[in-house]
């Protein structure tokens, strides 16, 4: 049984502008590129102290633009 706050997502309307989604989605796809770099670095163990903070940076920006265009619970999934 899932509690009902994981169901937000289909509950709570959301209404952004098409340029806020694009921004949103290119962060994501910054992060998630941030962690292959990141993710491939370390199991070649290379130097990876700028590709950690490049990665770190990206997730907490990421965090906080979901809890402030988002609720916080967006941060859950």
């Amino acid at each position: 049984m899932l509690p009902h706050y994981l169901l937000h997502v289909t509950a709570v309307p959301h209404t952004e502008s098409p340029s806020l989604i694009w921004s949103l989605a290119t962060g994501n796809l910054f992060l998630v590129i941030a962690g292959i770099v990141f993710i491939y670095k370390l199991f070649k163990q290379k130097n990876v102290r700028t590709s950690g903070i490049t990665f770190g940076i990206a997730l907490l920006l990421n965090y906080i633009l979901v809890a402030i265009y988002g609720t916080i619970f967006d941060l859950l999934g």
